[in-house]
């Protein structure tokens, strides 16, 4: 090989200009690197990568870990400057083709042309070994950065979230502070299922790059900038479900300053607790959604007398299902008595007791607001542990 070798090393800096011009023409991501980087760095480094392979093409051995240093050097530096991974391996494909087109156009002979086409397999397999170890060598210092870079968010969202002085953190990573969107994430806990954080992530990562999180796998919370459409949250929280076989709930209230995030993140918090003990199906809700539900749950005489409106049902489950079904379906007695599957008369009786025992009838246009509204706050106290 020493003539493949004394020909290759004779045309080193031309072949690894050649190369570099063929990467910034086909590359767009290196492309937009500074003039000087290419000149000062990648064509230096085309330089070294051919240097490499000129001397194991001549020592007739494979490059070992200790050889791809400098590759690796540079594929960490690439993936801290932000450059697809696509696009660093496509470097190697490009400038090996870009090398091997203008040295044959070199070979002024037949006898070299056969020797470059005799070290084609030494160059595959060149190629085989260090293509391999730059992806990894990029693929752990961009799962580096990443989880930096979550750590990083997930202690600006605390701080958030507890009211504390977040802005020496936000400066120090670079993050903007604002109004934000609270999301309180929750899953379900009777559905016993799980997402896989990867996927809470993955999807969140996707609604919004600047969103902040505090996260586990039965939920946590979500900062997203008000700058950001939130319309998309639905559909986030859709798949999420989705890839729990779970239902997902996410609270929302909209903080418009910083300050302003810890008070809305309890209000937010709150909404998700009772849309999931009230049982309501996936999806995002708000103060809006939940307005009558939000004030039955806070404490006070109101709340205990309709509370009370319903004591004396509460041993006669028979009374209970009829006067839900009767408000279920409208005050429509057929429809109540069909769902109940029971004669229309009895139903009537039924209705007529629970107006003999509460001293409130149910039929009446001015009790039916009462007693729907007794249910909801019945329903709440059922679904709140600390009223167990």
């Amino acid at each position: 090989m020493d003539s493949v070798t004394d020909f290759l090393a004779a045309h080193l800096a031309e072949a690894a200009r050649e190369m570099m011009a063929a990467v910034v023409r086909s590359v767009p991501d290196y492309e937009q690197l500074p003039r000087e980087t290419i000149e000062r760095d990648l064509v230096h480094r085309a330089e070294d990568n051919l240097r490499l392979f000129v001397r194991l093409l001549g020592e007739g051995r494979e490059p070992r870990a200790a050889d791809l240093d400098g590759m690796i050097e540079v594929a960490v530096r690439r993936a801290r400057e932000g450059i697809p991974l696509d696009a660093v391996l496509s470097v190697y494909h490009q400038g090996a083709l870009a090398a091997w087109n203008f040295l044959a156009a070199q070979a002024s002979t037949p006898g070299e042309r056969d020797e470059l086409l005799r070290a084609v397999p030494q160059l595959l397999r060149y190629l085989g070994i260090v293509i391999p170890g730059v992806a990894g060598s990029y693929l752990h210092e961009r799962q580096d950065l990443h989880w930096e870079q979550r750590e990083a968010k997930r202690a600006l969202a605390q701080a958030l979230l507890q009211g504390k002085p977040a802005e020496l953190l936000a400066e120090r990573f670079g993050i903007p502070l604002g109004g934000h969107h609270v999301v309180a994430l929750r899953t379900a806990e009777a559905e016993g299922v799980r997402p896989a954080m990867r996927v809470i992530h993955g999807e969140i990562d996707a609604l919004s790059p600047h969103a902040l999180t505090v996260l586990d796998r039965a939920g946590g919370w979500v900062l997203v900038p008000v700058s950001e459409p939130v319309g998309r949250l639905d559909a986030t929280v859709a798949r999420i479900a989705a890839a729990a076989g779970a239902r997902v709930i996410a609270g929302t209230a909209t903080a418009a300053t910083v300050s302003e995030i810890p008070v809305r993140a309890e209000e937010a918090g709150e909404i998700a607790r009772l849309a999931l003990g009230l049982g309501r199906p996936t999806g995002v809700y708000w103060m809006a959604d939940l307005a009558l539900q939000y004030q039955f749950a806070r404490p006070g005489p109101a709340r205990a007398w309709l509370l009370g409106l319903l004591a004396p049902l509460a041993d006669h489950q028979h009374l209970m299902e009829a006067l839900r079904a009767y408000l279920a379906h409208d005050h429509n007695r057929v429809a109540a008595a069909e769902s109940l599957v029971v004669h229309r008369n009895t139903l009537n009786y039924r209705l007529n007791r629970i107006a003999a025992l509460t001293g409130y009838d149910p039929g009446r246009s001015e009790h039916t607001p009462l007693f729907a509204a007794a249910l909801t706050a019945l329903d709440l106290s059922a679904s709140s542990p600390s009223e167990q």
